[in-house]
């Protein structure tokens, strides 16, 4: 929990310490203000147009105003296009940024720039090298020469492809009328000034020589030189030249027509004939140009269709500029009407969208970008409207030269640049939300939530509290975070407080959201691992809306009912207002930062809040409806039901019992009637109508062979399952209308335990007893009492993780009891625990039974037989019978079993002979084996024989085994006294018949089971046997045929030879891939993990790259500025001759055609009035400042403060007087308001204004002049060309004849662009080359799930024991790793085929041309054989594979992704440390497999969209994909990595980095030796034990911790001999095991198995051993056929045999009923039955067996127990460890029981029993009503002294009897003789079982109490303990 909790917090702090760490390195960037050069349009004149066109392609931000924007200059070159003869350097500013342009984005040659520079346009042919006199000759090639040049040169290419259509393109019109011609022919006039200076260059081959002429041979001209020889001339010519740069003799020298050489010395060497000359050259040239240029624009096109269609004609080789269509031409009018609608269609790329008219949000700077924001100039929109505007002026008003138009873009302020960093909220959670989504399913799948239920918790308890716990759990890092993004200055400029309200909402939403993602799992880990995933692709949606923004209205976004979405969009709203550095505050949440947007950030709020109450309804619906696999689901409709609400009342049932009569006066707890439980999966009864009562004061036990109903009908009374029909009453309640009055009653342990890991003993039982409502006062004296009585008072502090087995079963007993629970159901409470354990768990429940009814189940027939007052046996879901324990023998049982033991001095072999013959020689072993049998037949025992049967004539011999002889004796001979005669015989002749003791039992429980099991068809496909436990020995062994030595090999679980060498590993190699074979054809898990998921994630990153919004046509869009609501229009006055253009624009009609008669804009009527001129007043402090100041134009008001490091503000900080006094003001009659600025420095006001407005107001100001200037903000997409159409439309009205109305005079334009498929597929090019590097993301995304599945199997193969099973059956690592490496690499090619194929269907060019097909295929390929060895070494890490499935996918993402990318944007840094440190970083990565796919699919896709970008332009940037700066180096380091990791992964499993710790020095016991341990070790260390098939010698093992693990005792297994080992869990069994079979390497000692070393052959031991764990080594999706065929393989049993041995398994076992089905699919019985049969196969001389009857029901056990005694019989040893000491009594031939490392006891069971025991078990059954037990009390009390009364019932007394010579006689002499007198109804007498032979308390532990035995555990022990008891 601590780490838990530490994770949780830190986990989203880590991601935000990033954050703030990448924030401290990316400062913001503090732009100055920018002042903008302005724009001429062509009607203020084609030089001056041509001349912005060029100058200011970049539209340069300069940090000064510009000359445009001083008052009164307009062209910011003053004029200086009309000096002839001048310079461009002279011209422009130093620092402007023309030449740097030329030279570093249009990549001219620096010598060409510079040539440039400096030349004037009279030599301009001469250094431009376009323009080289040799290309003069032809106009086509000229003009060829110079397309090829413009395209061919980088830089200029981009540039041409911009003016093209300006200077070739055509401009379609239509309708084709005379008003449209005439508009046309005036709007044309721009291009016809172009077409006469063509003219007039073309008139200078004529005009020329006469020039010439004129200047050479004039008179005229020969006069002035004449004038200037003469002094007197040139000295009055003086005068009149002084400052004009000119003199006389210069201008003489200019005239001079004579040779050169004449010249008069000192004079420049230039005159005339030069001038000429440039001037023709010019003059040529400029011809030349102007024909490679389409002056006749104007196309007509019939109809709007015609024109569309002609314009894609057009536009496919680029000479297309636009269409216009005039809307309201009347058809035969030759003049068009006062108010002109048209409109202009152009290509999209080339305008603004139609669609929106603003940015969404407002961010500060310009948009003074002139590619991106400045369209309509540079696409030519404005440049045509211009035109066409001017064409309608001079239509209407006959004037040539109307009033021209400047553009000039408003300055702005300065601002700081601080691009909000991108938010990681939703991975911060994502751990979060896996492991609450796992702590929900984990108690589900537990049934830690239903035992809660069941003792009364209500369900709304259990979600509140894990509500709380989880909200108070996120609560803190959301404060934290809160914290962090605002001083971490990631959101500085939001309130902390509302950021922290937002995220703890999320985190409700999220909490909700985890408890309905939960309610569809049952599995925990498996929830984890899709849990987080879930939660991430819910969050994509907000991706797809945010794709869809534009078209998605308010009412879809509130529709989106999941709270990820919700989140993203208040994340956008919170990110923007800080984008405008207002951040989020409690006064904007109600506001959204959209202009007109309605999804503000209180909604994003409100929505999470419903999302999480919707989630809240439906997890409590659908868990109500759809409980899972426990619980009762309610009917759909249970809302509308009234006991769902109300509950119903105690109903009384006095319904009297069909069993056999109770005891009177005892009350029934617990009533079941008819009930019946049908499975709907497969339609399997479970329960059939069954009836039965359970008994307040009593311990019923409930007894059934696995599947009989014990489980479901234990499940139905607690409320796991609903019944099919019938009901149960439980104090008088209903359980199908009353359940959660029940719980409150109730009590449960379940079988497996129920415990919070972190949680103490003593606050589980505080917690358990609070939730029964019991007073703090009451739960602490029933904590100490509780805690005393189940012997845990040294550990009630201790975590319930940390406890023992046996602890965590007592404390579980300990729960169900806590509180007062009057009913209490114990589902095998022993299961899995030691008999020390259970033995207290025993006594626990034997105190706490009066005043409850308790049901106990179990396995444990002797557990059943001593706690249960009743017992019930089913069957098939029926009750069988039911009755007490002593009824039930008597009714079913045969007879007491008399074991006599012979003297074992004769050794065990039985026959000398045997011991002459090596075990490796089967023939003579198995004759040796029958004379074994021969001599123990009853033939040879006639003495032993004859004495019983003299006595007893109705005796029954049933068996010998090594030592030990047994009869079965009638009951009635208890009665009659025979008995006692016989037993006083025996005593006396003991010694003459070679007897060392003997001993009597009574006919067990598990006998009567048995019987009643065979007597109602349980598991009819076995065949019948009697069933009682000593006749299955003489079954087996006895009374089966001899074997054939001459049958089949394969019908002994071995083939005919076995294979070795290459051929064997090759079989191994086969073997182990047919396995994975067969794993991975039934798997939905894995083709989940492998297929669906990787195939899944690249479609769906392939198709969120395609999808965009859908594609509608662009609408029309009238251009007028009210389209932004109410404006500011500021005017300046700066001319007087524009009076009339004045007055039609302030007063009448007023901007635009708003208020044109008929109100012809829609919804925009005009006002009738508008208001007089006031100027607002302002504070007196301000208005003195401009009294005390020296203010002037040049510094006209107090400046503003602009953002700095230390003091960060997104706008300047304007101080009060700012940008001047307010300006006088008046609303229009358009409503705008006009604000006066005549006389003010206009860049100081709009600076200011800038900085301190509303960013939604709008604003456009008019310097009227000549030319007029209209200053645009281009913040508002349309805003330069509406405002064009307000100054175009004053202009029209100011210059219209007198008498005009100029209301009824307009011009309307619309902007419609033309819906092409160029738009498309520009827009569908620029996806994909954007979104490649996101799919490249998305494939390491999906290719992260598949390695990471395949380590799933091999973690389940090493936990649960598989891999060490297939080592035993002798599979070398290697091999193993070979196999499985091979497998994974098959399995890999699949999904990586899928990806492939994907991503041909979506022809992903990036990734699929011809030639990045092949290094995409390479690059998956690779990536397999590198990723998946590294992920090899994680198997021996984990031991949850679904965790190893979450963490592993974890780790392939984080390092693949953010390798990948953070290289990626370290590129786009031009910084050369980044650039060197990448390449490093780049280079050090190679190590990763993740980043040489994700780098070289990100390489592949950037080198893509590069090659595309660049053939555009002509040129080929592709790079080879496979060569080595490409993927190269990536395919390289990949197949290095696939061989090292496969190294390492080989190097790990052999240890070769954790070397076995060895210890020296021969341990000698400190204590003690019981005698006959003593004698074994002295056999064994004098050699006596040399030939014996184990032998183990001073076995030691040291474990990590330090503990002494010392296997002691010598041991010595002979031949034919099933050797058990017992201890309590600790005692060093299970170490034992897993030194033999080399799960674990030795400290020191050594053992031999059939002489082979442990420690040094380990390979030949294997050979040798057959193994079956404790715990199922199996795959569950194999059969248990092919498991069999699967172990053959391993064992060499050659491929035709495979079949039959396989087969002979199956038989063997008994398994014939489901050989073909799923080993999941079993019971826990065939479970085991498998894995003994894997034991057995390729029949190993020695077979461990590790509790293989764990789980089993009685029926199957006594199955196993013949197949095992049949092993035996053929020949081999067993070494067994078992908890179940009735399975040692039938099975072992000798024993040995472990303490804490040691033997403390060595023997057969019969002696251990002499030895050991504490006497015989003595049960009387009084008749009479009311039985008189008094009587019998005094005199067994007197008969028999050192007596123990055990229990006693109602009728029935139990007593211990000591062990003592002839006391078997005694007893039945005196129990016979006083039988009538004490009415004794029944009695039985047994000898104490192996369970009650109990050395660990006594002799064994010596001081140490028996509450410090878990603290001899070597291990970590879980629930079930590790018992492993050797049977040889």
């Amino acid at each position: 929990c601590l780490v838990r909790l530490v994770i949780e917090v830190l986990w989203p702090l880590f991601l935000f310490f990033i954050l703030v760490g990448v924030r401290t390195t990316t400062q913001p960037i503090y732009k100055g203000q920018c002042h903008y050069p302005n724009k001429a349009m062509p009607s203020a004149g084609v030089i001056p147009w041509i001349q912005g066109m060029v100058c200011n392609l970049e539209n340069p931000c300069l940090p000064y105003p510009t000359p445009g924007e001083t008052p009164g200059q307009v062209n910011n070159f003053d004029n200086s296009m009309y000096v002839p003869g001048f310079i461009l350097r002279n011209i422009l500013r130093d620092n402007e940024t023309f030449s740097t342009h030329l030279k570093q984005v249009l990549s001219v040659p620096p010598a060409v720039a510079e040539s440039l520079m400096n030349s004037c346009f009279r030599s301009l042919a001469m250094t431009f090298p376009v323009f080289s006199p040799h290309l003069l000759c032809s106009v086509d090639a000229f003009c060829q020469t110079l397309v090829d040049t413009l395209e061919s040169t980088p830089g200029l290419r981009y540039i041409w492809s911009t003016f093209k259509p300006l200077l070739q393109g055509k401009v379609l019109y239509t309708p084709d009328t005379p008003a449209a011609r005439l508009l046309v022919k005036e709007a044309n006039s721009t291009f016809n000034a172009l077409a006469m200076l063509r003219e007039l260059a073309d008139s200078w081959d004529e005009l020329g020589p006469r020039v010439w002429d004129f200047l050479q041979n004039s008179s005229q001209v020969n006069n002035i030189r004449a004038l200037l020889a003469n002094p007197v001339f040139a000295g009055t010519l003086k005068a009149p030249l002084n400052g004009t740069g000119w003199t006389p003799e210069l201008l003489a020298n200019f005239l001079y027509n004579g040779p050169p050489e004449d010249r008069p010395p000192g004079m420049p060497p230039s005159d005339w004939r030069n001038v000429y000359n440039s001037t023709s050259e010019m003059l040529k040239l400029l011809s030349t140009f102007l024909r490679c240029l389409d002056l006749d624009k104007f196309e007509v096109a019939s109809t709007e269709s015609q024109l569309v269609n002609r314009s894609l004609d057009l536009l496919r080789n680029g000479t297309f500029w636009a269409g216009i269509v005039f809307e309201n031409l009347q058809l035969n009018s030759s003049l068009p009407p006062p108010y002109v609608k048209y409109k202009i269609r152009m290509d999209v790329d080339e305008v603004e969208s139609t669609r929106t008219v603003r940015r969404r949000s407002w961010t500060p700077g310009a948009r003074d970008n002139p590619y991106n924001d400045l369209r309509y100039i540079w696409g030519g929109f404005a440049y045509l409207q211009d035109m066409i505007d001017h064409g309608i002026i001079r239509a209407h008003t006959s004037k040539t030269q109307p009033l021209g138009v400047f553009a000039q873009q408003m300055p702005y302020p300065c601002y700081v640049d601080d691009a909000i960093l991108p938010m990681f909220l939703i991975l911060a959670f994502m751990y979060t939300v896996s492991m609450t989504i796992k702590g929900l399913v984990l108690e589900k799948e537990l049934r830690l939530k239903e035992v809660l239920r069941a003792v009364g918790v209500q369900n709304s308890a259990l979600w509140f509290s894990v509500f709380t716990e989880n909200i108070v759990l996120l609560a803190i890092p959301c404060a934290l975070i809160s914290i962090m993004v605002k001083y971490g200055k990631i959101l500085q400029y939001s309130d902390p407080s509302v950021i922290f309200v937002f995220l703890l909402v999320f985190c409700v939403a999220t909490i909700s959201q985890c408890f309905f993602i939960s309610v569809f799992f049952s599995k925990a880990n498996l929830a984890a691992a899709c849990g987080g995933l879930i939660y991430f692709v819910l969050y994509l949606p907000h991706v797809l809306c945010y794709a869809w923004r534009d078209v998605m209205g308010f009412g879809a976004k509130v529709a989106s009912l999941l709270s990820c979405v919700a989140f993203g969009y208040g994340c956008e709203n919170f990110s923007k207002f800080e984008e405008q550095g207002v951040g989020i505050q409690w006064r904007n949440i109600a506001k959204s930062p959209e202009d007109g947007g309605r999804y503000t950030f209180i909604t994003s709020i409100i929505m999470m809040l419903i999302d999480a109450l919707l989630y809240w309804l439906l997890t409590w619906y659908i868990e109500n409806v759809f409980p899972g696999q426990y619980g009762i689901p309610k009917p759909w409709y249970f809302l509308f039901t009234a006991s769902y609400w109300r509950g119903t009342a105690s109903v009384t049932d006095d319904k009297p019992s069909h069993m056999e009569k109770p005891p009177p006066n005892m009350t029934a707890g617990v009533s079941i009637h008819n009930l019946v439980k049908i499975y709907k999966t497969g339609k399997k009864l479970a329960v059939d109508g069954l009836s039965v009562d359970f008994y307040e004061n009593q311990i019923t036990s409930f007894l059934g062979h696995n599947g009989a109903g014990k489980t479901t009908t234990m499940s139905i009374l607690t409320g796991l399952f609903p019944p099919t029909s019938g009901t149960a009453l439980i104090n008088g309640y209903d359980i199908r209308t009353d359940m959660d009055s029940i719980r409150t009653y109730l009590g449960m342990c379940p079988q497996h335990n129920v415990l919070f890991n972190e949680l103490t003993v003593e606050e589980h039982i505080y917690f358990y007893a609070r939730l029964k409502g019991r007073s703090r006062q009451e739960v602490k004296t029933e904590m100490d009492q509780m805690i005393k009585d189940v012997g845990l008072p040294n550990k009630r502090k201790e975590l319930a993780k940390n406890l023992s087995g046996g602890m965590q079963r007592k404390l579980s007993v300990a729960i169900a009891f806590v509180g007062g629970s009057k009913i209490v159901i114990l589902d095998e409470p022993t299961a899995g625990v030691d008999p020390y354990a259970r033995r207290g768990i025993w006594e626990l429940l034997l105190k706490y039974k009066q005043g409850r009814t308790i049901i106990l189940s179990t396995h444990h027939m002797d557990e059943a037989d001593i706690l249960g007052d009743r017992i019930a046996i089913i069957s098939h879901g029926k009750m069988r019978c039911c009755g007490s324990s002593i009824f039930l023998k008597k009714c079913f049982g045969s007879g007491y079993y008399l074991t006599l033991v012979r003297d074992g001095s004769g050794k065990m072999t039985a026959h000398p002979l045997c011991r002459l013959f090596s075990f490796s020689s089967f023939p003579v072993f198995r004759s040796c084996f029958d004379i074994i049998f021969v001599t123990f037949h009853p033939a040879n025992l006639s003495a032993v024989g004859q004495l019983v049967q003299r006595h007893v004539p109705e005796a029954i011999f049933l068996e010998s085994i090594g030592q030990e002889i047994t009869y079965i004796l009638p009951y009635g001979g208890a009665k009659d006294g025979t008995f006692g005669t016989l037993f006083r015989e025996l005593d006396r002749a003991m010694a003459n018949l070679g007897l060392t003791s003997y001993g009597i039992s009574d006919t067990t429980l598990e006998e009567i089971f048995l019987k009643v099991a065979e007597d109602t068809g349980v598991d009819a496909d076995i065949p019948r046997k009697r069933t009682n436990k000593h006749h299955t020995v003489l079954s087996s062994l006895m009374l089966t045929s001899i074997p054939d030595i001459r049958k089949s090999p394969s019908d002994s679980g071995r083939g005919s030879t076995v294979i070795t060498g290459r051929k064997l590993i090759r079989q191994q190699f086969l073997a182990l891939f047919i396995k994975r074979f067969h794993h991975a054809r039934r798997s939905r898990k894995g083709l989940i993990a492998q297929v669906v998921l990787p195939a899944f994630f690249v479609c769906l990153s392939l198709i969120f790259s395609l999808i965009v919004p859908p594609f509608n046509e662009f609408p029309p869009l009238e251009l007028q500025p009210w389209m932004y609501g109410l404006f500011l229009f500021f005017f300046s006055i700066l001319c007087r001759h524009v009076s009339q253009v004045v007055e039609s624009l302030l007063n009448n009609p007023g901007f635009g055609t708003r208020c044109m008669k008929g109100d012809p804009i829609p919804n925009l009527p005009c006002s009738s009035t508008g208001s007089d001129w006031l100027t607002p007043s302002v504070d007196q402090s301000v208005a003195d400042i401009f009294l005390n100041g020296n203010w002037s134009m040049s510094n006209p008001s107090p400046g503003c403060e602009c953002g700095t490091p230390k003091r960060t503000m997104i706008l300047p900080d304007c101080p009060p007087g700012a940008g001047g006094l307010p300006p006088p003001q008046r609303i229009q009659n358009t409503t705008d308001t006009l604000l006066n600025l005549t006389g003010r420095n206009m860049t100081d006001f709009l600076e200011t204004w800038e900085a301190n407005a509303n960013p939604s107001t709008c604003c456009s100001l008019y310097q009227l002049s000549v030319p007029l200037q209209v200053w645009f903000y281009n913040q508002l997409r349309h805003a330069v060309v509406s405002f064009f159409s307000v100054a175009n439309n004053g202009i029209l009205r100011g210059n219209l004849p007198a008498g005009q109305d100029p209301r009824q005079y307009g011009i309307s334009v619309t902007n419609h662009p033309l819906n092409l498929s160029k738009e498309q597929l520009a827009s569908a090019a620029m996806a994909t080359t954007s979104t490649d590097v996101v799919v490249s993301i998305c494939v390491i995304f999906a290719m992260s799930f598949i390695p990471a599945s395949f380590v799933l199997f091999l973690i389940q193969e090493r936990v649960n024991k598989a891999k060490h099973l297939q080592f035993v059956s002798g599979v070398n690592p290697a091999v193993y790793w070979l196999a499985n490496f091979a497998w994974d690499m098959c399995n890999y090619i699949v999904p990586c085929f899928i990806v492939i194929v994907i991503f041909l269907a979506f022809q992903q060019q990036a990734y699929v041309s011809p030639p990045n097909l092949p290094a995409l295929i390479l690059l998956l390929i690779f990536y397999g054989w590198a990723i998946t060895p590294m992920m090899y070494p994680f198997s021996f890490i984990f031991s949850v594979p679904s965790t190893a499935y979450v963490v592993l996918t974890c780790i392939n993402l984080f390092i693949g992704i953010n390798s990948s990318v953070a290289t990626f944007i370290m590129e786009l840094f031009d910084d050369d440390n980044i650039i060197h440190i990448n390449n490093i970083v780049k280079q050090v990565l190679l190590i990763f497999p993740h980043f040489c796919l994700g780098r070289g699919l990100i390489d592949m896709a950037k080198n893509q969209a590069m090659a595309t970008l660049y053939s555009n332009f002509g040129e080929d940037r592709f790079k080879n994909p496979l060569s080595w700066d490409m993927v190269g180096k990536n395919l390289c380091a990949m197949s290095i990595q696939g061989i090292v990791m496969f190294a390492v992964t080989i190097l790990i499993q052999y240890k070769f980095f954790c070397k076995p710790r060895l210890i020296s020095g021969k341990w000698l016991p400190a204590e003690e030796e019981d005698i006959d341990v003593a004698r074994e070790r002295r056999r064994v260390y004098e050699g006596e034990a040399q030939s014996d098939l184990l032998r183990i010698c001073d076995l030691t093992k040291v474990s990590s911790f330090g503990a002494l693990y010392i296997f002691s005792g010598f041991i010595s297994i002979l031949f034919l001999l099933c050797f058990g080992l017992l201890g309590i869990n600790g005692a060093g069994k299970t170490t034992t095991f897993k030194m033999l079979t080399g799960d674990i390497p030795v400290s020191s000692g050594e053992a031999f198995l059939n002489g082979y070393s442990i420690r040094t052959e380990m390979r030949s031991v294997h050979q040798n051993m057959g193994y079956c764990p404790q715990f199922d080594a199996l795959d569950e999706l194999l059969t248990g056929r092919e498991h069999l065929e699967f172990y053959a393989r391993l064992r060499g049993v050659p491929a035709r045999e495979v079949a039959m041995v396989a087969e002979w398994g199956v038989q063997k076992l008994g398994l014939a009923k489901y050989s073909n089905k799923s080993a999941g699919t079993y019971s826990g019985g065939n479970k085991r039955k498998l894995s003994t049969a894997i034991a057995l196969i390729g029949c190993p001389p020695v077979i461990f067996l590790d509790e293989p009857t764990t789980g089993m029901d009685p029926k199957a056990r006594r199955f196993l127990w013949d197949c095992i005694l049949s092993v035996i019989r053929e020949g081999r040893s067993v070494v067994l460890t078992s908890h179940s000491m009735e399975e040692c009594e039938a099975l072992c031939t000798r024993m040995a029981i472990m303490v804490n490392g040691r033997f403390k006891c060595l023997g057969s069971i019969q002696h251990l029993k002499s030895r050991f025991g504490d006497g015989y078990t003595v049960i009387v059954r009084v008749g009479g009503s009311p039985p008189a037990l008094k009587p019998v009390e005094d005199f067994v009390q007197k008969t028999f002294p050192g007596s123990v009364l055990k229990e006693k019932h109602h009728n029935t007394l139990q007593y211990q009897f000591p062990y003592a010579q002839g006391a078997l006689a005694n007893i039945f002499s005196q129990f016979t003789r006083h039988q009538r007198r004490l009415r004794v109804e029944d009695y039985s007498v047994s000898q104490t079982t192996l369970d009650q032979v109990r050395p660990y308390t006594d002799s064994l532990l010596g001081p140490a109490s028996k509450y410090q035995l878990d603290k001899l555990h070597f291990l970590p022990l879980l629930c079930l303990q590790l018992w492993r008891v050797p049977l040889v």
